[in-house]
């Protein structure tokens, strides 16, 4: 492990950050609340890219280009905050380096967060979102890409296009950081409450609490959007799955993976010891640089 990933860790257990994932329900909605003061929709003002936003759903979608005219391809990519804390401007740097290096548009929704809207109101901003994409770019030129809930969203968009009457071509490339997920089932709770001492991120309180918040007092939910491994990812090009080896969501992943075979999907799977929650999302050092020229390579064929 390199000297910055170490210290990034040692950082990341001092803050107590954990601690917050762990609160009792009105004390997190606090936290949260708090947390989104300094967060949600932003406007870039530099000219290091070319950017235009776009009203979907009655949502704001962010599109950075590298130049004025659409590219041949675009990545609809996604924000992670568990589904109820909402993005900054530390997003857009990364943004770019994804449409520099690997020739995509690409597409940020601001979408609907679960602190004022049921998960069932985000899938239908996002699948908007995806629908305009096709009708632009094709079938077959855009992938999905996000982090933590924003993993769940990209995976998710297979799921729901498969829940359509009349699906839409399936996404190119689906890459995924760390994939938010409510456990659903005895193995993988398990699994999630082995790890839950090593991860100095995200604490295994918080994948259950979260359930009522993307919920938002609705009853009628379907699965995959609570719990991304109940979805149906029959037709995907690919899937590629990256986690810390030692955060809680890596517990997930054989559910993952056994919808990926389920579905006949190819997958592939990155998973590095001593990480922290969602590191390759910051490429600053080097495993996260390593990483992250993954990413890009898989996202650019």
């Amino acid at each position: 492990m390199s000297i910055f990933a170490s210290i990034l860790r040692s950082v990341y257990k001092l803050s107590g950050a954990k601690k917050a994932f762990a609160l009792p329900e009105d004390a997190l909605r606090k936290e949260i609340e708090k947390q989104n003061r300094h967060r949600g929709v932003f406007t870039p003002t530099d000219r290091k890219a070319y950017y235009e936003t776009i009203a979907v759903n009655g949502f704001l979608c962010l599109i950075v280009r590298e130049h004025p005219k659409p590219s041949e391809r675009a990545i609809l990519y996604f924000f992670g905050g568990g589904m109820v804390i909402g993005p900054d401007k530390g997003d857009l740097p990364v943004m770019r380096k994804l449409c520099r290096e690997t020739g995509c548009d690409v597409w940020f929704p601001f979408y609907p967060l679960c602190m004022e809207y049921c998960i069932t109101e985000t899938y239908a901003m996002v699948y908007e979102c995806y629908r305009k994409m096709i009708g632009l770019y094709g079938g077959g030129n855009v992938s999905t890409c996000g982090f933590s809930s924003g993993g769940a969203l990209a995976l998710g968009i297979a799921a729901h296009n498969n829940a359509q009457p009349e699906p839409l071509p399936q996404p190119r490339h689906i890459v995924v950081v760390s994939p938010g997920e409510v456990p659903w089932n005895d193995a993988e709770r398990a699994r999630m409450q082995a790890l839950d001492e090593r991860d100095v991120s995200i604490d295994y309180a918080f994948m259950v609490t979260v359930e009522k918040f993307m919920r938002h007092g609705c009853e009628n939910v379907p699965a995959y959007m609570l719990s991304g491994s109940r979805g149906d990812f029959t037709g995907v090009g690919d899937i590629h799955f990256f986690y810390s080896a030692d955060e809680v969501l890596y517990g997930a992943l054989p559910d993952f993976e056994e919808a990926c075979k389920r579905a006949n999907v190819p997958y592939t799977v990155s998973a590095r010891p001593k990480m922290v929650h969602c590191y390759c999302m910051l490429p600053i050092f080097k495993e996260a640089k390593e990483d992250f020229a993954k990413i890009v390579d898989i996202l650019k064929k």
